[in-house]
């Protein structure tokens, strides 16, 4: 990449050239730069002391004029002057409100939109009451308390205006912690302070900023309100509102001009701040996708009565997992029923079935991630031969990122757009291995080049955005296998990437496991990859599991129907000849199970028998299969599947 490429590309470039191009913007950031002058060094700006005074009586009321170049006030006060130093009362005013504002309500708002349930409820009611009251009357409520004072008035306008970025920050941590790159922090087992500062704020803070900007002119608008109504600043001092004040009562006899010099210098300062806003937010132009996973509140789980697989090399086991989803009305979904699997040390177990059959939902829930407001009414988890089933979200954290990792469908996706690559990836290794910061950026180094990630060391210092999809999955990888798990996750990893890729992502992952001699769930609807990578298959549908076996027997000796209609559709097992078989209708919705098997209404070998009853999960052998005429179809293709 050339320099003039990495240039075009930076964000903060490309942010102030949208600033530039924008006329308006322009405008603003010049009256913003004048404000600011004059309220640091206002003595470089104004042309005489502000409240200097004509003891001579002769220049009272003057217009315009070259000594005066906004003419003069009733006590013959330099117009230009006051207008200069009247600035500085408008940016206290903002300095005041808006850091009460932003302490209060942007903590407040992340806590509330975080923490969810009864707590984000009563939050937000108390917030909604305050944001329904008069900002002018809050404001009037402290200085009857306190005492009267524009900066006691701008105590109760940020508590006022804290209601607002309680509001905003709330919404904008709802949908960013539904973000992937959220659900892998906490994967990774990083704690929720250190998620809501470096993976939530910063994320915030555009819309902070754009909002901040907004506020600003309303604040001084409001102050100057108060001080207009004389329990502001006081009357000598040289505050917009308090010359308003002053000249209302003289405009009908002096002219109009005595309520120019304040009053456009409010107009154009509350109009700049808000063409300042507006231009900052178009500058911005953020996008952002939804994936969902929030985590539910524990509750109480019913035991499971299968036993669990025994043996030292078992890495994680599940019986009888089941997991509820209440609707709005209180009706409750089963989106999974008796779910159970097991996967050893360095076996890959690979989980198959069409989308909605539930297998990203029993890993997810297996390693306690069940989405709100979903959650685990029936089953056991052991991982390790420990039994995981009831931990805390913090014991959690403690075995996720270093003893499980994960790796999403979405590469780019997971990676958090605000954070260097080289930062996400040690965050695990100075958490979990009490690595220095410095250590741990050169083992994220090490790791990428393990991943085989071009030039690693440079790539530390990128952004997600500077990745391609293969190169971030790479990555994806490299974060998943930093601080060395027992169990490796793999959910669709190859499926948003092209066929080439898919391959190398593949071979890659069987190299890890291999000098790792980690687990591997590898979650897909791709027979194809299953029957390169897997050793073991759990065929799911509908919830259910309806098959386990070894590779070859599902694939050369099936015992559901369902696992012969998927192998079926595969390019592979067709001849060329005629369409490519598919499926008949589609998984069925779990608020609508159909009764007795719930493959039925599409099975070719379905009877009436079928639909009767629920079938049970029956042994054979070392398989397990849930169909009630297994022993008597004939399901083995005539020719072995060439995967």
């Amino acid at each position: 990449m050339t320099a003039t490429t990495s240039v075009a590309q930076s964000p903060r470039r490309r942010f102030w050239g949208r600033m530039f191009k924008n006329p308006l913007g322009i405008f603003s950031m010049i009256w913003f730069v004048i404000l600011l002058i004059a309220w640091v060094w206002p003595e470089l700006l104004a042309t005489h002391d502000p409240l200097q005074q004509d003891v001579t009586l002769q220049r009272l009321f003057e217009g315009p004029s070259r000594d005066h170049w906004l003419g003069t006030d009733q006590l013959g006060r330099d117009w230009y002057s006051r207008v200069i130093f009247g600035a500085g009362y408008a940016f206290r005013s903002i300095l005041i409100a808006m850091t009460i504002a932003v302490v209060v309500g942007v903590p407040l708002g992340l806590f509330s939109g975080w923490r969810g349930g009864r707590v984000d409820r009563a939050i937000m009611w108390v917030n909604d009451v305050l944001f329904s009251l008069p900002i002018i009357l809050l404001a009037m409520a402290v200085i009857i308390i306190l005492t009267p004072s524009l900066d006691n008035a701008m105590i109760g306008v940020g508590i006022a205006m804290s209601t607002r970025f309680t509001r905003l920050t709330r919404a904008v941590t709802l949908q960013e912690k539904e973000e992937l790159y959220v659900d892998s922090a906490r994967i990774t087992g990083l704690s929720t302070r250190t998620i809501l500062a470096r993976y939530i704020a910063p994320n915030l803070l555009s819309s902070l900023i754009v909002q901040a900007a907004i506020i600003s002119g309303a604040i001084i608008l409001i102050g100057a309100t108060l001080s207009f109504l004389g329990i502001g600043a006081s009357l000598d001092d040289p505050d917009w509102g308090v010359m308003l004040n002053r000249s209302r009562e003289l405009f009908r006899v002096e002219g109009v001009w005595q309520v120019v010099p304040p009053g456009m210098a409010l107009i154009l300062t509350v109009l700049s701040f808000n063409l300042l806003g507006d231009a900052i937010r178009d500058a911005i132009g953020r996008d952002s996708s939804n994936n969902a996973l929030s985590i539910t509140k524990r509750t109480a789980v019913t035991a499971a009565t299968t036993p669990h697989a025994t043996g030292p090399d078992v890495v994680l086991s599940v019986r009888d997992m089941d997991v509820e989803f209440p609707d709005q009305s209180g009706r409750v979904s089963q989106i999974l029923q008796g779910v159970s699997l097991e996967v050893r040390a360095g076996e890959t177990l690979g989980v198959v079935g069409e989308s909605g059959s539930g297998k990203s939902m029993t890993m997810l829930s297996a390693l306690g991630l069940t989405p709100a407001p979903g959650r685990m009414t029936r089953g056991s988890v052991q991982f390790g031969g420990r039994d995981v089933t009831n931990l805390t979200e913090s014991e959690w954290q403690a075995i996720r990122g270093k003893d499980v990792g994960v790796i999403f469908q979405e590469p780019i996706a997971v990676l958090n757009p605000a954070i260097k690559v080289g930062r996400q990836i040690a965050e695990p290794l100075m958490i979990h291995q009490n690595l220095s910061k410095k250590a741990a950026l050169q083992r994220a180094g090490e790791l990428l080049a393990e991943v085989r990630v071009p030039d690693p060391v440079r790539r530390l210092d990128q952004y997600p955005h500077e990745f391609s999809g293969g190169m971030a999955q790479r990555a994806g990888i490299a974060m998943a296998l930093a601080c060395e798990p027992k169990l490796l996750i793999a959910d669709e990893p190859s499926t948003a990437l092209d066929v080439t890729v898919q391959g190398q992502i593949l071979d890659l992952m069987a190299e890890v496991q291999e000098r790792h001699k980690m687990a591997i769930i590898l979650i897909t609807h791709d027979l194809g990859v299953i029957a390169e990578a897997a050793d073991r298959v759990l065929v799911m549908y509908g919830g259910q599991v309806v098959e386990t076996a070894s590779a070859d027997d599902v694939f050369y000796r099936p015992k559901h129907p369902y696992s012969r209609a998927l192998l079926d559709t595969m390019p592979q097992s067709h001849d060329g000849h005629g369409e490519l078989p598919v499926i008949s209708g589609m998984v069925p919705s779990a608020t609508a199970w159909p009764q007795g098997c719930r493959f039925a209404p599409r099975c070719d070998f379905a009877t009436d028998a079928c639909t009767n009853d629920m079938p049970t999960l029956e042994a054979i052998g070392g398989d397990l299969v849930r169909c009630i005429r297994h022993g008597e179809i004939q399901l083995a293709p005539e020719e072995a599947v060439q995967a």
